[in-house]
């Protein structure tokens, strides 16, 4: 671990910030010799600026993770810790106990506030009830499950012999707020809870899909389908780059987490249920700790924070073309936490920002982190109930957005005032193994895509012509006769009906811009698992979330949508053995506007 103290002349104490290193990575990601740092994602919000602003840093290597020193020439080269049992060339890694728990509630993060407590020890200076956390991705899971201790306990950081801290911000970057779903998503919408009054919880909607309802450990929806190329690309880093725990009792009270184990029973795919519709055991052991030991999004300690008054303030930033934690793992969280208590202050960022496929523009960044820095600074000294907002800064494929091009609502789904509806009306049978021939398939993949724009990150683009596939579905609008702005989900419908005896299905879904060339470049895409042993009924009607995005559809240009049970790599492909096939007709596309009108096309 390193401490960043503040710079002589801020003031005579001075508040803790925790930064958390993202997966694979370590202590050195958020450290700088500079404000500026990277210019992006670490511009204005590094160890240097804050300890410029009077602020300790502390940063430090996770459980499992080897230290293999800086990565940038801005980071400066602080050491790697050592110990007997810690793997070279240092680190975390020290089995048998410094494995990856990947972010359990009573482990890593428990680690987080031990550390934090160790540091105020030993600097007094440091102002005990002025705490805040942030980190991207692996760390912005963690800084929003700290947020949930701290509304569920009086103290954040309570152990025997050590100051007690109250943490007053979190600032989650590219998070998750519910790992099962975020890494296997099923595509049903949120489930039912209660508010105060016994009414349920507002949040059965496209913009809180969840694995489950809050405190429910995720019970409530199907097992969805993996991620294939990201769920394999981070365990092979973690592997690569720490060394995952192979089931260790201690000290997290849910049992034995065994992630390559469960790795391999996810890869062995379908049915994931018994028939008599509960989850396998493996896939039971797995649904619950990914939801009540390592997800914001079912701790208690919200429901318990707002009845004590105690609300953490959060500002939690999200990509729309992020295609491993898309923007709905923040948009649940506002939701849900505005339910409990409208003037809960938190707040939610998205932009063409995150994991692949975002092209992280710096403008975009630096403008986020220049907000993040104000909430920041309005909060720290205790965070109070305000009026927050969501805002959105559009994605373009080339030229990037600028601070005055966002815009504000008072939830996610107001960023939109109206509709656009693509009645293609059109009919198909989708096999099991339906898509699996599209070059589009891997050609937009997150991971291994490489189709890009001419700009030098750029945005997907389509490898065929716009006819569809042999096994699969692929249609397209008619030119638009004016300039549409989709800003939300939005999502693909059809009226399906599955062939009888299959116990699951998978539809997937690509929406593409096409310009009168022919030139068609990926704007969203999104899955839905259909689980016959007690979820999802043989026929009815079918809507398919988006992942989302904030794009401009100029006019003359129309709109393409691909639908198939095969997306591979970027989903696991369903087991064609219990697979049954699709019959889809009534097929549209509903995509919520900026434009103040409902506009149908077809």
């Amino acid at each position: 671990m390193d401490v960043t103290r503040p710079m002589p002349g801020t003031g005579d104490t001075h508040p803790l910030m925790v930064l958390l290193h993202g997966f694979g990575n370590d202590k050195h990601e958020w450290e700088s010799t500079s404000d500026a740092a990277d210019g992006a994602d670490k511009y204005h919000w590094n160890s240097h600026w804050f300890a410029r602003h009077g602020y300790y840093v502390l940063t430090y290597t996770a459980r499992g993770f080897r230290d293999t020193g800086p990565k940038a020439s801005y980071q400066p080269s602080t050491p790697a810790g050592t110990a007997p049992t810690c793997l070279p060339p240092g680190g975390s890694a020290c089995p048998p106990t410094g494995t990856i728990r990947v972010k359990n509630k009573e482990v890593e993060i428990r680690d987080t506030q031990w550390l934090a407590a160790l540091t105020a020890l030993a600097y007094p200076d440091i102002n005990r009830e002025q705490v805040a956390v942030s980190g991207g991705s692996y760390g912005g899971g963690e800084s929003w499950l700290q947020a949930a201790v701290q509304a569920g306990s009086e103290h954040w950081s309570d152990f025997p012999g050590l100051p007690r801290l109250r943490l007053q911000v979190a600032v989650p970057k590219y998070p998750w707020t519910d790992l099962a779903y975020a890494l296997m998503p099923n595509g049903h919408p949120g489930g039912p809870s209660r508010t105060p009054a016994g009414e349920p919880y507002r949040g059965s909607d496209l913009y809180s899909s969840a694995q489950g309802a809050p405190e429910t450990l995720g019970l409530g929806n199907p097992i969805g389908v993996a991620k294939t190329s990201y769920v394999g690309g981070l365990y092979g880093l973690g592997t690569a780059n720490g060394v995952f725990d192979k089931g260790s009792l201690s000290p997290q009270s849910n049992g034995p987490e065994p992630f390559t184990a469960w790795l391999a029973r996810v890869e062995a795919g379908e049915p994931y249920s018994t028939p008599s519709g509960g989850d396998d055991p493996v896939m039971a052991q797995l649904r619950t700790a990914f939801t009540g030991w390592h997800s914001a999004y079912y701790q208690p300690g919200w429901r318990i924070g707002r009845d004590a008054g105690r609300t953490p303030a959060i500002f939690s930033i999200s990509g729309w073309t992020d295609d491993l934690f898309p923007p709905v793992e923040s948009f649940r969280m506002f939701s849900y936490l505005k339910s409990l208590d409208r003037a809960w202050p938190v707040a939610v960022v998205v932009a063409d920002v995150g994991h692949s496929r975002a092209q992280n523009p710096p403008s975009v960044w630096q403008a986020i982190n220049d907000r993040a820095w104000r909430f920041l600074q309005e909060n720290i000294t205790a965070s109070r109930p305000v009026r927050t907002s969501v805002y959105s800064y559009p994605n373009r494929c080339e030229g990037s957005a600028t601070a005055t091009d966002a815009i504000s609502a008072p939830s996610p789904a107001a960023l939109a005032n109206g509709s656009l509806v693509v009645d293609y009306n059109g009919s198909v049978h989708l096999a099991p193994t339906s898509g699996a021939t599209d070059p589009d398939a891997a050609a937009t993949d997150a991971i291994a895509g490489s189709n890009l724009t001419s700009a030098a990150t750029g945005c997907r683009t389509s490898t065929r012509a716009i006819t569809s596939p042999g096994d699969g579905y692929t249609d397209v609008s008619q030119a638009l006769p004016r300039e549409h702005t989709l800003i939300g989900i939005g999502y693909a419908q059809a009226r399906y009906s599955a062939t009888p005896g299959a116990s699951t299905a998978v539809l997937t879904a690509r929406v593409w811009d096409v310009a009168p060339d022919g030139a068609a470049v990926l704007v969203s895409r999104g899955v839905y698992r259909f689980d016959f042993t007690g979820y999802d009924p043989a026929s009815g009607i079918v809507q398919v979330p988006l992942y989302g995005n904030h794009w401009t559809f100029p006019a003359g240009h129309r709109i393409r949508l691909d639908l198939a049970q095969v997306d591979q790599p970027t989903y696991r492909p369903p087991n064609p053995a219990v697979t049954a096939t699709l019959s889809l007709s009534a097929t549209r596309l509903v995509l919520p506007t900026r434009e103040d009108t409902k506009t149908t096309v077809q």
